[in-house]
């Protein structure tokens, strides 16, 4: 996953011209040194470890492991190189769907054409929405931001007015299975809380969206004692990254 970079004013900054002044490529650190960028919010919890991914991430080994026979002769080098890219690949198509999901919920918010296959999808999203917050009338849609402290973000949903933020994910299955479906997300969404609405003593959501069942949704909503303990959390994280890259953008902004 390519890391995610901002500009002063906010403005997103993923790709930067190649050396040969015609074609792109993405933004990295070095760029950034140069150019004043601020790290994104999930490129800096980058650092913090997710026990929650890495046990999907070795559960799709597994199971690619178990759905890919070995060929005849084929060295054991040679049949792990094909799980790690059979489990990648199905990865990728995960969220890959997760993405298109996510575009036609943005395209909603922001009044465009839906594609007709995730009408369904986009239609769930809204009724839940409705029943969590049935008095918030306006919604922002894929607003970004820099914060003095030297990152930035796009924040999926926000209320300027309440300063309830959303962000959203997908999931496979119809969220029947029982299983916990939130667990540190709050140290991101305090980061865009406090990005876009600073002060502002209001719940927080994260929202899943399911990748295989059109419609089905499902929610985990943060308090705002939850909320300041992610951004206590965040800031830990802020200076862990800017200690690590031997990099703070902060001071930078200072200086300017």
């Amino acid at each position: 996953m390519s890391e995610h970079w901002y500009d002063r004013n906010g403005k997103p900054c993923y790709e930067v011209l190649k050396a040969d002044g015609k074609s792109m490529r993405d933004t990295n650190l070095s760029d950034a040194r140069k150019l004043g960028l601020v790290p994104s919010v999930t490129t800096v919890l980058d650092v913090l470890n997710k026990p929650a991914l890495t046990t999907w991430k070795i559960e799709q080994g597994i199971m690619a492991a178990l759905t890919l026979p070995r060929l005849t002769d084929e060295p054991e080098s040679a049949w792990l190189k094909r799980v790690r890219e059979d489990s990648g690949q199905q990865a990728k198509d995960a969220a890959d769907e997760g993405t298109r999901i996510h575009d036609a919920i943005e395209r909603d918010f922001k009044g465009l054409v839906v594609d007709e296959r995730y009408r369904p999808h986009v239609a769930g999203v809204r009724k839940h929405l409705a029943e969590l917050f049935p008095h918030v009338n306006d919604w922002v849609s894929e607003k970004s931001f820099c914060h003095p402290y030297g990152y930035g973000g796009k924040v999926d949903l926000h209320s300027p007015s309440t300063g309830i933020v959303v962000d959203f994910k997908g999931k496979d299955g119809d969220f029947t299975d029982g299983k916990k479906l939130a667990y540190d997300q709050h140290y991101q969404l305090a980061a865009y809380q406090s990005g876009l609405c600073p002060l502002s003593n209001a719940v927080c959501a994260n929202v899943f969206f399911s990748r295989t069942h059109p419609g089905k949704v499902s929610s985990h909503i943060w308090t705002v004692k939850d909320m300041y303990e992610g951004w206590h959390i965040f800031q830990a994280a802020l200076n862990l990254w800017k200690a690590i890259k031997k990099y703070d953008p902060s001071i930078q902004a200072k200086a300017a």
